[in-house]
């Protein structure tokens, strides 16, 4: 049994927990209440989570005693119309907070700390595989744009301190949660086309749908964030266009023309076909 500290109860942060508790670990979750609501963790409190208010712009020492064998850092502000309405509380947490986590846990002898980062590090227009080794690409706001500085202010922080960093590079994300935000700028595009196909209404498809994305589904991606160990590598089933995830939300054959693959080692159990054709 491992104990486990995770930074950011959301949508992704939920599920992690709730797997971790699955499997037997000692689960501490910790969150500034900004997105969630602190009574969304109240079934995973019930199953034996430790839930704490924290916010990583002001330091999370006290979460660090007792030691915790792993944190998972996924306190982010994630969202690019939120960066561009708030681009100080953005560059607050995802800059200068996650320096701070960083800090914290070196300087407390954590032996591992687990990064969710974004496949946008890598920009766009893209060709061939996309894989750790890809550079990273041009950025359009401020919530992707920190990530970059994430990864590495972490490394470096892991390379003083000498504990084990794992940065895995999350592609959208979709499914069920034990926490999920109705609020539609926090909403990924899979999972908004989901609902809007089964409600009957129009998909909207900015470009003709051509931004080419890597999907993964929740559970994947807490199941790979728990089993992550040191190292880069990026976290996506599939790769695929907007516009396939509209044909698949429509219940139609997808275009299939996707300008570039994302490359991944793990294995994933969950289609993006079969969540949206249900």
């Amino acid at each position: 049994m491992a104990r486990v500290l995770v930074l950011g109860a959301g949508y992704i942060g939920a599920k992690l927990a709730e797997l971790a508790l699955a499997d037997g670990h000692e689960v501490v979750l910790a969150d500034n209440w900004f997105a969630t609501e602190r009574s969304q963790l109240d079934r995973l409190a019930a199953a034996g989570a430790r839930v704490e208010t924290a916010d990583i712009r002001e330091g999370i020492g006290g979460l660090l005693e007792p030691q915790p064998d792993v944190v998972y850092l996924l306190a982010a502000q994630a969202s690019r119309p939120l960066s561009e309405r708030d681009p100080d509380y953005t560059e607050e947490t995802n800059v200068s907070g996650t320096r701070r986590v960083g800090e914290a846990v070196g300087r407390a002898g954590v032996p591992r700390l687990v990064f969710g980062s974004s496949l946008h590090v890598y920009g766009g227009a893209l060709g061939g595989e996309v894989g750790p080794e890809t550079p990273y690409g041009a950025q359009g706001d401020l919530a992707h744009l920190s990530k970059i500085y994430g990864e590495q202010a972490l490394a470096i922080e892991a390379r003083r301190h000498g504990f084990e960093l794992a940065i895995l590079r999350l592609g959208i994300v979709y499914g069920q949660s034990p926490v999920e935000h109705d609020a539609e700028e926090s909403q990924t595009v899979v999972d908004k086309f989901h609902r809007l196909a089964a409600a009957g209404e129009k998909l909207p498809l900015d470009d003709g749908g051509r931004s080419t994305i890597g999907v993964v589904h929740v559970e994947d991606a807490a199941r790979i964030l728990l089993e992550a160990g040191p190292g880069t590598e990026n976290v996506a089933a599939e790769t695929v266009t907007v516009a396939d995830v509209a044909a698949l939300a429509r219940g139609e054959e997808p275009p299939g023309s996707a300008a570039w693959t994302f490359s991944s080692p793990f294995s994933y159990r969950h289609r993006l076909a079969d969540y949206l054709r249900r």
